[in-house]
């Protein structure tokens, strides 16, 4: 497994979510994408872009020490090592949807924000790739602080006239492979008293 990979996971899951909920909600004919939303990008109508614009650390992120890990091997052994803490990180989206008309947009649209709603945390099989761990979790929640100026900046970034837009994070870890040996565990002690 290449968990540096989960970057471009996380992209593939979102996807393929929206694609299940388009077409379960019976709008078999919408393409879901996450290219850059330009017309030019566009084959068909009506597209959803689940577009990553921008990575970023997570609040609060600090420097970072090892850490212990206690888990067990195949043959239920405890196995102990320090592993490097892991980095924390913030995938930002923009959501868009190109359209017949405005009102198949805003249906578009507000079918997504139901999707996310639904699913605001993508665990085991809603997970697409080989970079999760079993028990990882993704929580997919709306970008509070997006208001209409990002929306104008990030249009006029790509030179595309400004569309209706949704921008949500996803909160993941990237984790290191770098781990010290494995730590010998006294798990008991033989004591000798010599007499004289």
């Amino acid at each position: 497994m290449s968990q540096f990979e989960v970057i471009r996971d996380i992209g593939e899951s979102l996807k393929e979510l929206l694609k299940a909920s388009f077409k379960a909600a019976g709008f078999t004919t919408v393409t879901v994408s996450n290219e850059r939303p330009k017309k030019d990008n566009i084959k068909s109508l009506p597209t959803l872009n689940a577009y990553m614009y921008h990575v970023t650390f997570a609040p609060g992120f600090k420097e970072r020490t090892d850490h212990l890990v206690t888990t067990y091997s195949k043959d239920g052994k405890l196995v102990e090592y320090y592993q490097d803490a892991p980095a924390y990180l913030h995938a930002q989206f923009i959501l868009s949807v190109f359209g017949n008309t405005p009102n198949e947009e805003n249906l578009l649209l507000g079918l997504t924000v139901k999707t996310l709603l639904e699913n605001s945390i993508l665990t085991g099989e809603l997970l697409k790739g080989e970079s999760f761990y079993p028990d990882d979790k993704i929580n997919v929640f709306p970008n509070l602080q997006a208001d209409f100026n990002e929306s104008l900046a990030f249009w006029r970034s790509l030179n595309e006239e400004v569309r209706p837009s949704l921008f949500y994070y996803a909160k993941f870890r990237i984790e290191s492979e770098r781990r010290s040996d494995e730590l010998a565990r006294v798990t008991g002690r033989d004591l000798a008293v010599r007499v004289p």
